[in-house]
This record gives structure tokens, sequence and C-alpha cells, in this order.
């Protein structure tokens, strides 16, 4: 498993800046088209750059996410959460994902009501559409899942 790649990958990024248009380097990481809403291509290319591509589903879309892991009985308790683990949120409460980060702490009970996170494509103005990559402490009340990657052996 190569969760430390992968949460080594997403950490390098912090701080970084999209350009014009939605305009970011991990599309052409992900393989997803470029300037476009890039959350999903952002955790994509983390798990592509940490060599666990296959851990995860190949789409630039939060639902497909969501939809995997329900498919592939990936999706886990907010209580067995650990570092590596997607989160998927609900920000406009419309019943689907609209943003997805990778979780950069377990689950702790002694808070409980926030989680710890990497995302791309989020910033102060726009939580699902932001202008790059960022640390976040999240209400768990935004969670719509939690996904356990298909880590390899």
């Amino acid at each position: 498993m190569s969760l430390s790649k992968v949460l080594h990958a997403a950490i390098n990024e912090v701080g970084y800046k999209e350009g014009a248009n939605n305009d970011n380097k991990f599309a052409k990481i992900a393989g997803h088209a470029n300037n476009l809403p890039w959350c999903a291509t952002f955790v994509r290319a983390c798990f592509v750059s940490g060599e666990e591509a296959k851990a995860i589903p190949n789409t630039a879309y939060c639902p497909h996410i969501e939809a995997w892991a329900r498919q592939h009985n990936r999706i886990i308790p907010l209580e067995q959460a650990q570092k590596g683990d997607l989160v998927l949120f609900d920000f406009t409460r419309k019943g689907r994902a609209d943003h997805v980060g990778i979780l950069i702490n377990n689950y702790d009970p002694l808070h409980p009501d926030i989680v710890r996170t990497i995302e791309g494509n989020t910033g102060a103005q726009s939580q699902t559409n932001g202008d790059g990559v960022a640390r976040k402490t999240r209400a768990v009340s935004l969670i719509r899942v939690i996904v356990r990657p298909n880590w390899s052996k």
C-alpha cells in the first residue's frame, strides 16, 4: 500500500494556485480534461502520483466516486475513517456529492464534529470551485459519505 506516497503527493501541493479558467497541472497527471472544476482531478492525480491509481475510480465527477463506492462496498462509517480515505461533501444540501478531499487524520473521538482534509479546487471564496490546494477543517455535518480506497496489498 502506498498510503504514505498518496498523502505525500497531496501535502506537497498545499499552496498551489490554479491559472485562469481553472487551468491546473493535475488534469494532465490524472488524464482528465483541463479548465474544469478539478477537486476530483486533484485527488486522482495524488493517487496516480502515489502509485495507487487503481485504488479509486478514474473520474473527475464526485457523484461517480460515490456511485463507484456504493457499487464496490467502499463506503464506511465516519467513526472508522482513516487518513487516506476520501471525503465526499454535499455543501449545497442537494443530496449529491459536490466536492471531495483526502483525509489527513484518522477519525478523532475527542473532536467528533470535524475532519481534516487536503482538497484541490477550494479556497476562501468558494469551497467547491476555489483557486487552489489547501488544508481544510470541515464540519462532519457537511459530509455526504466517507470512501475507503481499494488500496493495493
